[in-house]
């Protein structure tokens, strides 16, 4: 077998490397006429040391570059740490491997000599491509034409071979403009720049540094916002002066650092949209020409190494004769797992980059947060870091996690168990990730309110509470005076009361009353204790409306499950009237992640992660004890609760919260039914399809005609 690779960048070498390391033969088509020393640093994780040692060149590597003993985020004018994640050995050995910072110009420079001279070509441009059902071609500047069994677009954001085979994509621009610079070890003044990633953050603004030659090199990186720079164009080289006006007012190691640069290069900050597809016959990309990205999670070249080995690894498993179907099998290997990292790597760009004083500190705060149930960075940095791609290369196609972290080939057994998977596995979409919580916050209400849209026997009215704003919801036939109080589920981060009306309809026939959804603040602006506070205006507001607490059931979903729990003990705390019970539907109850079945179900439950809970809940408390039982209940006693029915799946992330929650609240005297479903899915009862929902719905209506008769005849007693 024979493979054209049209791109010499760091992608295109590896993969000629991991090409010939299987026996295919490769050519490097390089369009620069020599090596050059360009680029500034990069840096080189675990997943991509990997494929470096079992090409063997680790050992090389790490003689041309630095281990950081960790990563440092610190405030812009203070210098106070805001997150410290560790590396050095203790990473190795959880990850498998190092990071190293490396100069790009060092490691091309390592992966072209590992290569025969005859295996590059320089000085060849490619200008059309072509193929025939036996084999693909490439037309060269100079008016040659060479052919190959398969051909690999390596050649970068603006890639011909893209192009040709895709029609011309216009990239995408992040608003942001990027200086770099190399500064020799003699000019840094001696103010402590250890062998760590330094990285500093202020208002709308970054710097990212750190050695790329041990004690010999610094490489200094540094993102603004695109209006602090004016010119006709951006050329190559940047005026100083622009830089210092940048960080004016920063801490003395910033500063000195500025005065340090003698010359810099600034670009705007440019990345693509996911693409549908990467394949076309006999030809395919990798690297930035397949999913180019924003450097802020430094994966870039990491992906490019990776795409290398399983490109490589599925054409040699194929052979010659199956050409065509292993590069549709790489496709399906890489694109969800790149389109993961690209959407995760915009994220970080908007998480370092705010501007706005209250969202800076509601970011502060989740990072605090996440520093205490996740002290070593592994739901941030482990779905990138600790990928092994040999392994990857090894196991079943379908075992991939896409953007939603869900295993692409993953299937329930029922077909409406299935659409409803289906159905959580969509609901957000690259570009929600992309956003942080504000996408996310749009793309879930979207799939609420487009999926359940409102019956049209439904009445709803907005109605307040001490302050709290909710939707009374009930039907036409709705007779009884019995009233369901209800909180929505999304991780204290996301959902609305608008998202819920349709679930919250369905409740309200239950009782034949009357549904109140609560539009309780969200983190990460409002941190604990705003809905629990909320909560109990909402309580103590429906009471003083005149409404008995003996016709009240408390309801909610998932982070709303947890909520209606905590609520439940803050009234018994607090010497309220107690409500009539409690529905809680598959419940989150411990914010310090410790559930079994967050790790036993990672990737096999579309709708939650231990990864996104991290995130939400640490936006969520913040720098508060998350074994608070007003933040997770778990960690309450649970004596004298009202009565609770509780539902989850068996099969779901949360799992072991219900399980865990439920055993306990039984072993403290409560009165619990728990209803456990097989194959279904988190929060089963927001799709009304599903068989399962309305059997649970039915034992709820029966249970609630129990519950309803004996807080009666308790009053009357």
């Amino acid at each position: 077998m024979k493979v054209i690779i049209v791109g010499g960048g760091i992608g295109g070498y590896t993969a000629a490397l991991c090409f010939r390391s299987m026996g295919i033969e490769a050519l490097v088509l390089e369009q620069s006429k020599s090596l050059r020393e360009v680029g500034a640093g990069i840096q080189i994780a675990a997943n991509g040391a990997l494929v470096l040692r079992k090409l063997g060149l680790e050992e090389k590597l790490a003689a041309i570059s630095v281990q950081p003993l960790s990563w440092e985020y610190r405030d812009m004018e203070t210098g106070i740490a805001q997150v410290s994640w560790p590396l050095g050995l203790e990473a190795a050995n959880r990850y498998g491997a190092p990071l190293y910072n490396v100069h790009r110009a060092d490691l091309i420079q390592l992966l072209v000599d590992a290569l025969p001279k005859d295996c590059v070509r320089f000085n060849s441009k490619c200008v059309d491509i072509g193929q025939t059902e036996d084999y693909s071609w490439i037309q060269l500047d100079s008016g040659e034409t060479l052919q190959a069994d398969a051909i690999i677009g390596a050649d970068g954001i603006h890639s011909v071979v893209r192009e040709k085979l895709f029609g011309p994509a216009q990239e995408s621009f992040a608003n942001f403009l990027v200086w770099r610079a190399l500064i020799p070890a003699e000019k840094l003044p001696p103010l402590n720049y250890e062998e760590r990633g330094n990285y500093w953050v202020g208002p709308g603004r970054s710097i990212v540094s750190y050695w790329v030659r041990p004690q010999k090199l610094y490489s200094f990186l540094a993102s603004v916002p695109a209006t602090e720079v004016h010119r006709e164009s951006w050329a190559e080289s940047g005026d100083i002066s622009d830089l210092m006006k940048s960080f004016h007012g920063s801490e003395p190691r910033v500063q000195k650092m500025l005065e340090a640069i003698d010359s810099t290069f600034i670009t705007g900050m440019y990345y693509r949209d996911p693409l549908e597809h990467w394949t076309d016959g006999r030809f395919t990309l990798i690297g930035d020409a397949a999913h180019a990205m924003v450097p802020y999670l430094a994966q870039g070249a990491c992906q490019a190494m990776e795409d290398a080995w399983i490109l490589a690894s599925t054409l040699a498993q194929h052979g010659n004769e199956g050409v065509k179907n292993a590069l549709i099998e790489y496709e399906q290997r890489r694109l969800p797992r790149a389109t993961r990292v690209q959407s995760a790597a915009r994220n970080m760009v908007k998480v370092v980059h705010e501007q706005d004083p209250q969202r800076i500190k509601a970011r502060n705060g989740r990072w605090r947060g996440m520093s205490r149930i996740d002290p070593l960075g592994e739901t941030t940095w482990n779905f990138v870091w600790g990928y092994d791609v040999l392994k990857a290369a090894q196991e079943p196609v379908g075992d991939v996690l896409g953007h939603t972290t869900t295993k692409q080939g993953k299937k329930l057994i029922r077909t409406e168990s299935q659409k409803a998977f289906e159905m959580w596995k969509t609901a957000l979409s690259p570009e929600n990730i992309a956003r942080g919580h504000d996408g996310m916050r749009e793309g879930y209400d979207q799939f609420l309110i487009s999926s359940f849209p409102q019956p049209q026997d439904t009445i709803v009215r907005p109605v307040e509470f001490e302050g709290v704003k909710c939707l009374e919801i009930k039907t036409a036939e709705s007779i009884s005076d019995k009233v369901i109080l209800h909180f929505h589920g999304g991780a204290y981060v996301i959902g609305s009361a608008k998202g819920s009306i349709e679930y919250a309809s369905r409740l309200a026939k239950a009782i034949n009353g009357t549904c109140i959804s609560v539009d309780y603040r969200l983190a990460p602006e409002n941190p604990y204790p705003a809905a629990i506070d909320d909560a109990i205006n909402a309580y103590r507001g429906l009471l003083d409306s005149g409404v008995s607490s003996q016709r009240i059931i408390l309801s909610g979903e998932s982070s709303g499950g947890g909520l209606v729990i905590a609520l439940a003990i803050a009234i018994r705390n607090a010497g309220f009237d107690a409500p009539a019970g409690i529905l809680s539907i598959c419940p989150f109850v411990d914010l310090t992640l410790k559930s079994e079945s967050l790790r036993k179900f990672h990737g096999d439950d579309p709708a939650a992660n231990i990864d996104l809970l991290s995130y939400l809940a640490a936006s969520y408390f913040q720098g508060h004890e998350p074994s608070d039982p007003m933040v997770s209940p778990l960690f309450d006693d649970l004596n004298h609760l009202p009565p609770i029915f509780m539902a989850a799946a068996t099969n779901e992330v949360l799992y072991n919260d219900a399980t865990r929650i439920a055993d306990k609240a039984k072993k403290a005297g409560n009165q619990i039914s728990f209803t456990l479903v097989d194959d279904s899915v988190h929060v089963f009862t927001i799709f009304p399809f599903l068989p399962e929902t309305q059997e649970t719905l039915n034992e709820f209506t029966q249970w609630t005609k129990t519950i309803y008769q004996h807080s009666t005849i308790g009053a009357v007693l």
